[in-house]
């Protein structure tokens, strides 16, 4: 992949394997728009690959780090901090170097990832081997400010930083100092001087930081109002040598076992399960607003991030979408992009059951409700609403009363994923 800032594709050789694969590890990208922003006086070098994963391949990736990975909100006591934490988003770890422990290869599902990543970045002798994975499930999720910058990373790390799904805000800032003293005699080490810088990373978009930046830049994920579920990759090289061993500890522990002998880890399954399912999103995109502090100089940014966005034509058909999931998402009034953030078995799963349950209508004779039950559905409507969240259906108890309301059948723990968009406008 070319190093300029006009638009260019990687190349290279596929070898023998299935081009069909998209998890064969290929440089034969389209070409895809570069941002590069250097600024040698102020220390700083990023590169943004806009659809470095296009549609296809970025969804393949969701569903394969969805489906196989398991995720850790770890909990620890800080030193640098005295005081207990837990990490603002969900996170896990792979790599590092195989002669110290912890230590966890990088699972088979994700390697082909890392070596394309490394090919595409020129790493050479120094592909990437250590992975930081970060789920960022709604906009109440975060990462603080903060700089990679470490010893056993060398003194001019490549840090590549892959997304998928929901668009973010990466937010960066120049320090005077990159560590700044607790004390706050010194100062808080922030260069106001220098403006900060926002880039806006998408599904498939990769960011890389360069050279000197870690010594000279801060960088966040702030918490963003109505974000939608979004996974990260963070790509490093963790070089040998005697600050290695305790660098990649560091690691496992802040991002997978905390102060814990045994980390109680959750599947992407459990932690929608645990949030209410994608019931938060059921709501258009342009009702999502970054939140806190004054958001008028982001309102354009975040106005546009809304009108493009993958999945933001609510439920209307897609291009070769197949006709059930069509009907489904028509039937059921489900936004696309939350149906589309699930889980492809779970897709599945949902689709089939929704087939089942028309297949089954259809053999049964409708009650046309009278006006006398109307209040009585509409009350018994909520309630179901509100056993949703905890994974159940109450219809037939809360309205057994009702004669001639129809009882629901087969609604399972899966529809708590959805509810009507209508409802949360």
């Amino acid at each position: 992949m070319g190093k300029t800032s006009s638009s260019d594709g990687p190349d290279g050789s596929t070898g023998d394997k299935d081009q069909n694969d998209p998890s064969h590890a290929t440089r034969h990208h389209q070409q895809c728009a570069i941002e590069d922003v250097k600024d040698n006086p102020k220390g700083l070098h990023v590169r943004l690959y806009k659809n470095y994963q296009q549609a296809h391949r970025a969804r393949y990736w969701w569903d394969t780090i969805t489906t196989n990975a398991t995720w850790y909100r770890v909990k620890y006591r800080s030193g640098r901090f005295g005081k207990e934490c837990e990490t603002p988003c969900w996170t896990t770890f792979f790599g590092g170097r195989e002669e110290y422990s912890p230590y966890e290869p990088v699972p088979g599902w994700l390697q082909p990832l890392v070596d394309e990543v490394s090919a595409d970045l020129d790493m050479g002798s120094r592909p990437f081997n250590a992975m930081l994975l970060r789920l960022y499930f709604d906009g109440n999720d975060e990462i603080a400010w903060h700089t990679d910058g470490r010893t056993f990373l060398g003194q001019t790390p490549t840090i590549a930083s892959l997304s998928f799904g929901a668009n973010a805000t990466f937010s960066m800032r120049r320090m005077t100092n990159v560590w700044p003293p607790l004390d706050g005699l010194a100062g808080d080490g922030i260069d106001r001087s220098t403006p900060q810088r926002d880039f806006v990373v998408g599904d498939g978009d990769m960011l890389v930081m360069l050279g000197a930046t870690q010594k000279h830049w801060h960088h966040r994920v702030p918490k963003e109002r109505g974000r939608r579920p979004r996974l990260n990759i963070n790509f490093r090289y963790i070089m040998s040598g005697p600050d290695a061993e305790r660098g990649q500890k560091t690691y496992y522990k802040y991002m997978v076992h905390g102060d814990e002998d045994i980390p109680r880890s959750y599947s992407y399954k459990e932690i929608m399960q645990m949030r209410g399912g994608m019931m938060n999103f059921a709501r258009p995109k342009s009702a999502c607003v970054p939140s806190g502090g004054d958001n008028r100089k982001e309102d354009k940014t975040h106005q546009d991030l809304a009108a493009t966005s993958p999945g933001n034509e609510s439920s209307k058909p897609a291009k070769g979408e197949e006709p059930n999931i069509a009907s489904y998402l028509a039937s059921e009034n489900i936004d696309r992009s939350s149906f589309m953030a699930l889980p492809e078995d779970i897709r599945r799963e949902l689709v089939d059951h929704w087939s089942s349950r028309q297949s089954s209508s259809e053999t049964q004779t409708l009650i046309r409700p009278t006006e006398n039950t109307a209040s009585s559905m509409q009350s018994c409507g909520k309630k179901r609403q509100q056993n949703l969240i905890g994974g159940r259906s109450s219809v037939g108890t809360a309205c057994k009363g009702n004669k001639a309301m129809k009882k629901a059948s087969g609604s399972g723990t899966l529809d708590s994923f959805f509810l009507s968009k209508k409802k949360h406008k």
